[in-house]
């Protein structure tokens, strides 16, 4: 019988080797010296070994000319994906989101370009600035790219869409079958150090720019959407259950029996796939029953299937102004799991136990089955809310919808004063005819429905991910890092440009500090810009298998688990949550098993997760500058919500943004002021300061790139 040291596992391993690189004295050892260190065996030797290789490929580790080991931060390196720059330049994203940025100049890309996971040599560093090289490309974060096709002498090449490759591709010669100018797709087969042109080979053609099939390939080639389901997933739906098994499996499996509570859905009005319903009723020693009842997706997709490696892969839907691409085929996301109006559905459910000032008492989780008693719209539910609804429908479930409404209100306060941030970004709203033309862009804001629904589901999230933490499961986390110290001194400073006083007691990142800045924003010119100058100054929530918190939200552990229609991750943890809720629990191999995959599921989600929302800003871009394309010469009031040294960026009341380029300033020639975030005329002194009301003309609209152009109304 094998030893427990001899079994130990390599995430365990791995863990082990950087605590002790971390505190050595030396910043670097050998493999005999890691292996004594860590009191291995000889068996182990070559575990250790392979995990040190595996560490180096993901710069975990630096190997030295003398052949020693070392951690990346001991050695003045660090990790990251580079962000290319048009102009040859690039400037890397740490993996620690607390790292500034580093500027790599076009000489030390080494063969590196924009995407791809390097690992850097820190070469000075002054102030807020910091310079590297690259010495190591850990991963490529392209394979093939879009392009237009050109030739050049007896060559052909392909030029990146993307500006930020910085580089064409070189095709083999009699290899293009395309037309000069045809949009393609190159896939990479050799990176060129220098200013060689790496090499591909052509795999589609996608058509002359112009047609709108062409522009519609082109954004779901450049974004990487996913295409149709695989044949190997549209098989296992074959063998799913169908509906009318609910009662049978639900009595099988003993689950809990919910149908008698009243369970709404509340979503918008085009909404097909329901994944969460709420029930409350009033407790009779005071109090309310929360109940959130989630789709159970888990029963239908099992782990490392083929429907479950597709949803993994994708690992979220993304939703366009017309369209979505979802995560799971309609099947499942909008019949067999979608919790449908007056249909018996499979639902991993949480029942949480209220005092009347709103505090948690005491929750419960059930595997159950459940029949929505009503499909609400947000429309309905703030009509209702707002006394404007007829009260002649009988079967309307007012009374449970005021006492929701008076419950997320209790919710939201009590949040809010534990230092929750309150950004309340608006969006916009796109109005579309029958054949998904933009009718009208709106600036949208969050109602009292939604605002319902969002307490309850935060508060479900939360209480979670406390019982994992409690428990010491593994989990994937929803974590929102504090943000770093000079995205605070960069804030403060452009808020005192905006003559916010407050600004000037902001010497520590705190939700409460941030707080105390939007309330004072209130009801100014600016509120909403300096709602956006916050947002940006925030890191971006991801996942991860460390609680580290929330900071946006104020909570010390968060998940997802009420979406798993539409979010990988929420799937991931209603599979735990059940195992663990099994007599028999989460077995030791088991939890071994998660602690090893659950990281790379993390990074995943989180990609797909930054991929899928750049897609959806994108294609708003694009929807905005259709409509604006018929309000050439029409005038505007906006605000500045950007300078450069090349333009000022304005946005409208209904969320359109456009440019108004330096040339477009006619007057006078016009001097860029970083320090002042403002431009400022040479002779005339006039001055355009980020923040400022300025009426704008519409003068020029690219619907291809979804960018707008503007003047000053008065020119």
């Amino acid at each position: 019988m094998q030893s427990k040291k001899k079994t130990q596992a390599a995430p365990e391993l791995k863990d082990k080797i950087v605590s002790l690189l971390a505190g050595h004295r030396r910043r670097s050892l050998s493999l005999q010296q890691l292996s004594r260190a860590l009191s291995l065996g000889k068996a182990e030797s070559t575990l250790l070994a392979r995990q040190v290789r595996q560490m180096q490929a993901d710069g975990l580790l630096i190997k030295t000319g003398r052949g020693r080991y070392g951690l990346p931060r001991r050695l003045n390196c660090i990790t990251g994906v580079l962000d290319g720059n048009r102009k040859g330049f690039a400037f890397l994203r740490p993996d620690l989101e607390k790292e500034k940025d580093v500027f790599i100049r076009s000489g030390g890309l080494k063969g590196a370009v924009h995407g791809d996971r390097v690992l850097v040599r820190l070469l000075s560093s002054s102030g807020r600035s910091r310079e590297g090289e690259v010495i190591a490309i850990l991963s490529r974060g392209c394979k093939q790219l879009v392009g237009t096709l050109e030739q050049r002498g007896r060559r052909f090449y392909v030029v990146p869409d993307d500006c930020r490759f910085g580089r064409s591709v070189s095709l083999p010669p009699g290899s293009q079958k395309a037309r000069c100018g045809e949009k393609v797709v190159v896939k990479v087969d050799t990176w060129q150090e220098g200013k060689t042109p790496p090499r591909g080979h052509l795999v589609e053609r996608i058509g002359m720019p112009g047609s709108p099939q062409t522009e519609r390939l082109l954004f779901e080639k450049k974004y990487e959407l996913p295409g149709k389901f695989p044949a190997p997933v549209l098989k296992e739906l074959e063998l799913l259950p169908p509906v009318e098994a609910v009662s049978r499996i639900a009595s099988e499996e003993k689950r809990a029996d919910l149908r008698n509570l009243c369970a709404v859905t509340i979503d918008g009005a085009e909404a097909k796939d329901f994944d969460d319903a709420v029930s409350l009723e009033l407790l009779p020693q005071g109090g309310y029953r929360l109940g959130v009842h989630i789709a159970d997706v888990s029963h239908y997709v099992g782990e490392g299937k083929a429907v479950d490696r597709e949803a993994r892969e994708r690992s979220t839907s993304i939703y366009l102004v017309n369209r979505a691409v979802h995560m799971l085929p309609p099947l499942l996301s909008e019949n067999l799991c979608s919790l449908k109006e007056g249909e018996d559905r499979l639902s991993l459910s949480v029942l949480i136990d209220l005092s009347a000032d709103g505090e948690l008492k005491r929750y419960r989780f059930s595997p159950a089955v459940v029949r929505v008693a009503r499909r609400l719209t947000y429309p309905q539910v703030e009509a209702y809310l707002a006394g404007e609804a007829p009260k002649s429908d009988r079967s309307f479930p007012g009374a449970m919808l005021e006492q929701m409404d008076r419950l997320a209100s209790l919710l939201r306060r009590k949040r809010l004063q534990r230092g929750a941030l309150d950004l309340d970004i608006p969006e916009p709203h796109f109005i579309l005819d029958a054949a998904g033309d933009v009718l009208s862009v709106e600036r949208r804001r969050q109602g009292r429905s939604e605002a319902l629904i969002e307490e309850f589901m935060i508060l479900t999230n939360e209480v979670v991910a406390a019982h994992f933490a409690r428990e010491q499961y593994p989990l994937l986390y929803r974590v929102h890092a504090l943000p770093a110290e000079e995205k605070l001194a960069s804030l403060r400073e452009t808020l005192l440009l905006l003559g916010d006083a407050d600004a000037a007691r902001l010497h520590r990142f705190k939700p409460h500090h941030l707080k105390m800045l939007l309330e004072g924003s209130r009801g100014r010119d600016a509120e909403v810009l300096i709602r956006y100058l916050i947002l940006r100054s925030l890191p971006q929530a991801r996942y991860s298998t460390a609680n580290e918190g929330h900071f946006g939200l104020a909570s010390r552990c968060y998940c997802h688990f009420t979406a798993p229609i539409r979010r990988y991750p929420d799937l991931v943890v209603h599979r735990i949550l059940k195992e663990s809720l099994k007599p028999e629990g989460l077995s030791e191999a088991r939890l071994t098993q998660l602690q090893s995959r659950l990281p790379a599921i993390a990074d995943h989600a989180s990609e797909r997760e930054r991929a899928a929302m750049e897609a959806e800003r994108a294609d708003e871009d694009l929807k905005k500058a259709e409509f604006m394309k018929n309000k050439i010469g029409e005038v505007y009031p906006g605000i500045i919500n950007g300078v450069t040294n090349f333009g000022l960026f304005v946005e409208l009341e209904n969320t359109v943004e456009g440019m108004i380029p330096l040339s477009e300033l006619t007057d006078d020639y016009y001097i860029y002021q970083e320090r002042l975030a403002s431009v400022m005329g040479e002779r005339t002194r006039k001055t355009y300061r980020l923040g400022d009301p300025i009426e704008i003309r519409v003068i020029r609209v690219d619907t291809a790139a979804g960018k707008i152009t503007f003047s000053l109304a008065e020119s």
